[in-house]
């Protein structure tokens, strides 16, 4: 039974490629293919604008760890301020598509009808009761 075993392990035929033609433990199949990890231009600037740098010469108590990002954005809004017109262009490219919009002045609201009026009803409901008063002219 043991000699059975070994004749079975030496077979070749189909779906069973002669040991000597077998890959090594370790070796890939294909040794030109990709590099292992290979970083793609996206995830290398994440890495390194995401990275911390410590700011000297703040006053204490103040924030003195920002991200490479932060600090860029902070020297360009710095050197736009000075006049740099370069500068300034870029800056404004990022502040136009990243920056989120202020909100304006004017108030947003909306109608709350607690119950459904006629329009006949809604005047008499809500129209102002006394005439607007008017100045000394008679002007409104």
């Amino acid at each position: 039974m043991v000699e059975r075993k070994a004749n079975e392990d030496e077979a070749v035929g189909y779906g069973r490629p002669p040991k000597a033609t077998h890959f090594k433990k370790g070796q890939s199949g294909n040794p030109a293919g990709r590099p292992r990890n290979k970083q793609g231009l996206k995830a290398i600037a994440a890495r390194v604008l995401g990275e911390e740098q410590r700011l000297s010469g703040k006053p204490k108590g103040d924030r003195v760890r920002y991200t490479t990002l932060e600090v860029v954005v902070m020297t360009l809004k710095q050197l736009t301020a000075s006049g740099h017109v370069r500068a300034s262009k870029l800056y404004m490219r990022f502040f136009t598509r990243y920056a989120t919009p202020s909100t304006s002045d004017e108030g947003i609201g909306f109608f709350v009808f607690p119950e459904r009026l006629t329009p006949e009803e809604w005047e008499a409901r809500y129209s102002p009761k006394d005439d607007p008063p008017r100045d000394a002219n008679g002007i409104d």
